[in-house]
């Protein structure tokens, strides 16, 4: 017995020295070997360590039942970066957020680590009138932190009564930046479209929500009745959604063949979608990016396969995996993992992404100060005037994160408190007069100001013929 003993001891020495070295998690390989080792020694034979795994967990959940989710989902966790266990409160936020993700202050959003970033400011929304910038991300909501949230807790955060008010704040760059909006009615829209010069037709999905293929449908018959047969097709920004939703548009734009085949675990679930449209009526330049994902990437390596257009942008995101929800009794529920998706021509962007026919970067220069209304240095104006110099600082001060409000030349008391506050921070007397010091220190800091140029469009608007210069 002695003898067993001090083998087991040596064996076990041996075996969690290289446990802590050879493991990324060293206290669980601790835990496994300790009760593997009271098992082989314990008096009843029968018993193994998976017995003493399970009755410790049973026996520490019995302690602690609030571990209980914490234990579920980090088992949910380790199966993959999709896999998720949402609690009953949880999974009614998510019910509610399933068919789109614009909210009531006019954004569209997406999960960058640990952040909720702005993809989208929708056109006359709140968030659009404050000032408010793809790019910013949220870090608080009306006080409470945001960082770290997922994008449905963070949405249930913002969304609220029609007309109530919800102070966001977001990091710009380095700096923290807080607006107070009055929550409207967003319209759920997830495609939009202009007609460019050239007769090109410009068409945005921001996302595939269960009627995106609907708005595309009745966007073509629009474009159709103009004539338009050259289409950019704007993917970037775009993070899926509904798989259905993104065939149904391709096959309005992809011509006769496979548009993707899915494989399950059963394979009698595993299912191969087609085209079944003889004669497209559009050449496509599609703009795609590192936010390019899932469903948007099905419809994206459709066309590319197809050679219905070509792909310009950055590599895709790369998430060529399907994931179903599962509603448990007690109204908690699980997204899971069950089948992969393979393109047309039989690649699995998994992981690897689709690599645009043209790898296009854009750009950053400094700010175009002609784009926007000049200072006169000669105009000082102060609460209640009217003066071009007014509307120059609003136009500077909002994007700087000082003003909220529209860009008019009305100088009003929203603008007061943003140029006093940009005097305080830039060691100028803080008065509120919009006076030539002040002009010329907003002047001098915005000029700094970096702004991307859309490269990828402009290529794209190239690709057919037509000149960025025109637009």
């Amino acid at each position: 017995m002695i003898k067993r003993f001090l083998a087991a001891i040596a064996a076990a020495s041996v075996l969690l020295s290289q446990s802590v070295f050879a493991s990324g998690n060293a206290e669980y390989e601790k835990i496994e070997q300790i009760l593997n080792y009271a098992a082989n020694l314990y008096i009843d034979d029968t018993v193994t360590s998976d017995d003493l795994m399970s009755d410790a967990v049973k026996n520490l959940l019995e302690k602690n039942p609030e571990l209980a989710n914490e234990l579920i989902k980090a088992g949910f966790e380790s199966l993959d970066e999709y896999s998720e266990y949402y609690t009953a409160e949880e999974y009614e936020l998510v019910k509610k957020n399933l068919n789109n993700i614009v909210y009531g202050i006019g954004v569209i959003i997406q999960q960058t680590g640990d952040y909720v970033t702005i993809m989208k400011v929708l056109e006359d929304g709140a968030a659009a009138k404050a000032g408010v910038m793809e790019g910013d991300k949220i870090i608080a909501v009306d006080g409470v932190n945001a960082v770290g949230e997922s994008i449905d807790k963070v949405q249930d955060m913002v969304v609220g009564e029609l007309g109530t008010e919800v102070n966001v704040t977001f990091l710009r760059e380095e700096r923290e930046i807080s607006y107070t909006m009055q929550r409207g009615e967003v319209k759920g829209e997830t495609a939009a479209f202009t007609v460019l010069k050239g007769n090109i037709g410009y068409l945005v999905i921001d996302s595939f929500s269960s009627n995106t293929d609907n708005e595309v449908y009745d966007i073509l018959e629009e474009l159709e009745k103009e004539g338009i047969e050259k289409i950019i097709l704007d993917l970037r920004n775009n993070p899926g959604g509904y798989l259905n939703a993104s065939i149904n548009v391709a096959s309005l734009l992809v011509p006769e063949g496979v548009i993707v085949s899915t494989v399950y675990r059963s394979e009698w679930e595993s299912e191969t979608f087609y085209s079944k449209l003889n004669k497209p009526k559009y050449k496509l330049a599609v703009l795609v990016n590192e936010n390019t994902a899932s469903a948007a990437e099905v419809l994206a390596s459709a066309i590319q396969d197809s050679k219905a257009g070509v792909l310009i942008g950055k590599k895709t995101y790369g998430k060529g995996v399907i994931q179903q929800m599962y509603e448990i009794w007690d109204g908690c529920a699980f997204k899971i993992t069950t089948g992969k998706y393979f393109t047309r021509n039989g690649k699995d962007i998994n992981g690897n992404g689709i690599i645009p026919d043209k790898i296009i970067e854009n750009t950053v220069k400094k700010v175009d100060l002609s784009r926007y209304t000049a200072f006169d240095y000669i105009n000082k104006p102060t609460v209640s005037a009217t003066s071009q110099n007014t509307k120059a600082a609003k136009e500077r001060l909002r994007i700087l994160g000082y003003y909220q409000g529209t860009a008019d030349e009305y100088f009003d008391n929203l603008l007061f408190n943003a140029v006093c506050e940009f005097q305080e921070e830039s060691g100028l007397f803080p008065y509120g007069v919009l006076d030539i010091s002040t002009q010329k220190k907003i002047e001098e800091t915005f000029s700094k100001l970096d702004e991307v140029v859309d490269s990828q469009f402009f290529e794209a608007y190239r690709y057919f013929g037509g000149n960025p210069e025109d637009l």
